[in-house]
């Protein structure tokens, strides 16, 4: 059987798509608790990578049903939605800063990372604040947030450069 190339170029992006919102879910649910209530995963790493690889919005869609599907998975209703928004917006920065880079990892990725990393820190800072109430309260929040944003960056940055030497980006082309 003869395959159409645009039939196999929209399931290929449709199966990778779903394969980075599973592997987001996943990565997200082996998390590490903090003592304030949070906690801190590497699912962030992946949804990076999906946003530098996978054209636009097909990041977006990963990192947003993978960490919301993580949420209702983890017994975390009340925030689904709030990661749904955070985790689009955090892939909307990778998507405008570094999207065309020929590599996965470069000085805009980096910056990119980072930028998103602040969205993960205020973006659930200002979630606590209105699901449970407490501007002083929800500091407490704050360095468990920098640190899972730091971790995610620091070994997205490491995949990266590992997909970059096996030339992943140029090989899957989409």
């Amino acid at each position: 059987m003869i395959m159409n190339k645009k039939f196999d170029f929209k399931l290929r992006i449709i199966v990778f798509t779903g394969l980075f919102a599973a592997l987001i879910c996943v990565l997200t649910m082996l998390h590490i608790n903090t003592t304030n209530g949070g906690y801190i995963h590497i699912g962030d790493s992946l949804l990076y990578l999906s946003s530098m690889l996978l054209p636009f919005p097909c990041g977006m869609i990963a990192g947003g049903i993978g960490g919301g599907l993580s949420d209702l998975l983890s017994g975390s209703p009340a925030y689904i939605i709030p990661t749904f928004v955070i985790k689009v917006l955090n892939s909307l920065v990778i998507y405008i800063i570094a999207k065309n880079s020929q590599k996965i990892i470069n000085v805009r990725s980096v910056i990119a990372a980072i930028l998103s990393g602040l969205i993960t820190v205020f973006g659930y800072y200002f979630t606590a604040v209105i699901l449970w109430g407490g501007f002083k309260a929800q500091l407490a929040t704050i360095p468990g947030n920098i640190f899972q944003a730091v971790g995610s960056a620091v070994i997205f940055i490491v995949l990266g450069i590992a997909f970059d030497s096996a030339k992943l980006k140029n090989k899957l082309k989409f």
